[in-house]
């Protein structure tokens, strides 16, 4: 865990189709951080991704962001699809986002 308060090592992350995470990795975050998801993404449920957002929720002083690319599947952000324009434009919102969120908390 890189961003919290033990092992600070960046300012802000953003994680893309996050896989082996859990509850207790979302309450130690002490960094801005943004999370790009696939639609479907058997490593990340969509129940526990909105646990996750409850959980940053709930500390409004912390910046955090969640980004759902439509009709992509975990992986789509590393290993896109060229022939698939769906996967293309998931990797090219993710890609737009990481810049986004750089640009804004670094």
């Amino acid at each position: 865990m890189i961003g919290n308060a033990q092992l600070h090592l960046v300012d802000a992350a953003v994680g893309c189709h996050i896989s082996m995470a859990t509850k207790n990795l979302f309450e130690e975050i002490q960094i801005p951080v943004g999370v790009v998801c696939a639609q479907e993404d058997d490593m990340f449920s969509d129940a526990f991704r909105q646990e996750a957002e409850q959980i940053l929720a709930r500390r409004p002083e912390l910046p955090s962001q969640f980004l759902i690319t439509e009709g992509t599947v975990h992986g789509f952000a590393s290993r896109p699809d060229p022939d698939s324009p769906v996967s293309m434009k998931g990797y090219k919102q993710a890609n737009d986002f990481i810049v986004e969120w750089a640009k804004t908390h670094l």
